[in-house]
């Protein structure tokens, strides 16, 4: 259990330490039972099913954002993070490499329920996990970039026969304000729909490759409260007109 910035930075701290490249990566769950799966594998249906629903999905989205996007985006790596970040379900799931933004989204996220249960950041080790995903990559391993050849398998174009099982752990384009703001970089997910902690438990993975800090229910509402003094706000996580609005609602207690 974590129960305030002390013990949170500590623990982040020792896991750090324990890394072979002191990198790690975070992810903020306002429930502590909210399982690592990405928003497409949540969906009714079979992998293969929703593989495809994922690929009409990005061509669709391809096909009508052109007079939208701020730059070009010329890749289906690029337009799939971008669909991810405007809410459209797909393979990826979020992680941010600046565990305090993560800690807000955990609580902002229980404060917005009323703190009914305990909250939790998950924290990942990428060049563990990918260490142990492709078992040709020299130790110690390394999080992946979207041109890297090792990804092919994973790319947003390959058919279900030729997608790689489990997830890895890849660095986003930074190609809009929301992704550069939040830090974000991505799991994404192969043909299997298993959560990003039973593939752990199933696999050989080292035991600090994937860690919960759980935040008790009692300490929420303190840990909300301290994350926003520190300036962790939604303007800065939404750096747009809907993040203002939303950080002028919350000020007002308006839900």
């Amino acid at each position: 259990m974590v129960s305030d910035l002390k013990e949170y930075l500590d623990a982040t701290s020792d896991l750090g330490n324990a890394s072979a490249t002191k990198t790690l990566w975070y992810r903020g769950a306002g429930n502590a039972g909210h399982a690592l799966q990405p928003r497409l594998y949540r969906s009714e249906g079979t992998a293969a099913t929703l593989l495809q629903k994922e690929q009409e999905m990005l061509a669709q989205f391809r096909s009508r954002s052109g007079p939208l996007l701020r730059e070009q985006v010329t890749t289906d790596w690029g337009f799939l993070f971008i669909m991810q970040h405007y809410g459209v379900p797909t393979r990826l799931l979020d992680w941010s490499e600046n565990a305090f933004l993560a800690l807000y989204f955990a609580v902002s996220a229980a404060a917005a329920k009323g703190f009914p249960t305990d909250a939790a950041v998950w924290i990942l080790d990428p060049a563990a996990w990918n260490e142990k995903t492709f078992p040709g990559m020299e130790s110690p391993g390394k999080a992946l970039h979207a041109d890297d050849a090792a990804l092919n398998n994973f790319s947003p174009e390959k058919e279900l026969d030729n997608t790689a099982e489990g997830a890895a752990a890849m660095y986003a384009l930074y190609n809009n304000p929301r992704i550069i703001a939040q830090r974000g970089v991505f799991t994404v997910f192969g043909r299997s729909k298993e959560p990003l902690e039973t593939l752990f438990e199933k696999g050989d993975f080292p035991s600090t490759a994937l860690t919960r800090l759980r935040l008790p229910q009692t300490s929420l509402a303190e840990l909300n409260d301290q994350i926003r003094i520190l300036g962790f706000r939604e303007s800065m996580i939404y750096p747009d007109l809907e993040g203002l609005a939303r950080e002028i609602r919350t000020e007002h207690e308006l839900k």
